[in-house]
């Protein structure tokens, strides 16, 4: 996402330096994508407006501190971390020392090519700094919904959005693996659902490890979830064992009707049918 942000910075006629602790690599990045490249990290944060820290969580704990101590007047941090619990002490312990943080959660991947029809989810947004207002109008003219929510919220939301989702796949594939079965056979002769499935998987496997460790397990929300999880695999696998045809139906028309719910559901084919078209390409 550092990448992505500073292709989006740039675009939108910022100038933008990036740096790393692997230097090689941003190098590489800043030349492919014909942004600057900083060598001294502390000299650039002095000469920045805007930090921008696209790091893992835990990793965004420590560097919060570090680069609190060089910025410049009138700046600004933003921290886009997909998991926010870890981050509340610090953020409020630098919010108390007037250092202006904006705290947001970018609902996309560096695959986007747009903002249009994206969500950007806000914990925190300071609301004097002029650069925190000028980025959060940016996203919106570029299409984006930018929707402000708490932490203790976001981490709920989180754990449906991401953490059960992310749990199902690692599972899935692990299930898979663990029987041998050879992805490439399995693509050629799949249908639709799985096909879309398996796509899935890839593109979540090539994903930051660190941040998907993060998901699972810096969410305070996350074992609810996965153990509610549980207990429905639990059950819904006893009914099998047991050829509970009468209840597993019963099942099943409840979790249509809970689906139902969704005001884009009744247009759910059509756009399945798309996905695999466009997923064939």
């Amino acid at each position: 996402m550092g990448a992505w942000f500073g292709t989006f910075f740039k675009e939108s006629h910022y100038q933008v330096v990036i740096c790393d602790r692997n230097k090689s690599v941003a190098r590489t990045v800043a030349r492919r994508r014909d942004l600057r490249f900083a060598e001294d990290q502390k000299r650039a944060i002095r000469s920045s407006q805007i930090i921008v820290l696209a790091t893992p969580t835990q990793a965004t704990r420590k560097i919060l501190n570090q680069v609190s101590e060089f910025l410049a007047p009138e700046s600004l941090v933003v921290e886009i971390s997909s998991v926010k619990e870890p981050l509340r002490r610090i953020l409020q312990r630098l919010r108390k020392r007037g250092v202006p943080i904006l705290s947001i959660h970018p609902m996309f991947g560096p695959g986007a090519k747009t903002l249009k029809g994206r969500t950007v989810l806000a914990t925190s947004i300071p609301s004097r700094n002029i650069h925190a207002r000028r980025i959060l109008s940016l996203f919106r003219k570029r299409g984006a919904k930018v929707i402000l929510c708490s932490i203790k919220e976001h981490e709920a939301l989180m754990s449906a959005l991401l953490t059960l989702p992310h749990f199902l796949n690692l599972v899935m594939v692990n299930t898979l693996r663990v029987m041998r079965f050879d992805p490439d056979r399995l693509r050629e002769l799949s249908g639709t659902t799985f096909r879309l499935q398996l796509l899935i998987a890839e593109a979540i496997s090539q994903e930051n490890i660190e941040n998907e460790a993060s998901i699972f397990i810096d969410n305070s929300q996350s074992m609810k979830v996965l153990q509610k999880y549980i207990r429905q695999c639990n059950a819904a696998l006893s009914m099998l064992k047991k050829g509970k045809r009468n209840r597993i139906i019963r099942h099943l028309r409840s979790s249509r009707r809970f689906l139902e719910r969704d005001r884009t559901f009744s247009t759910t084919y059509e756009r399945f049918n798309a996905a695999v078209a466009m997923s064939a390409e």
